[in-house]
């Protein structure tokens, strides 16, 4: 088994005219024998109940000793924002279930 990791882009099915966010993305870790099957657990999570997939950008095996990230706002440095990914496939590691980063909401 191996942890896959894809980004996601969604759009609400209930979305209120007041809500100002009604499309999104989300990095998702988990473990899985191959990305059909990784792609299948995601598809079939809670996560995904009230939103429609649109966009499945890429879903490839996470390299965690290659993968570096670049500086970002929410978490810093490079070496923090890898550190968070790094967290998420561990996380995934243990978990047979996947595992979220947080869900980025745009505006319409």
């Amino acid at each position: 088994m191996r942890v896959y990791w894809t980004n996601i882009e969604y759009q609400h099915v209930d979305v209120d005219e007041n809500n100002n966010h009604n499309k999104g993305m989300v990095y998702v870790f988990v473990q899985s024998r191959d990305a059909i099957s990784a792609l299948n657990k995601i598809i079939k999570s809670n996560q995904f109940k009230d939103k429609k997939i649109t966009k499945c950008e890429f879903i490839c095996p996470y390299n965690v000793d290659m993968e570096e990230w670049d500086e970002s706002v929410e978490f810093g440095s490079p070496e923090e924002t890898t550190n968070h990914y790094k967290k998420l496939y561990k996380f995934a590691m243990q978990s047979r279930n996947p595992v979220f980063d947080y869900f980025w909401e745009y505006k319409k």
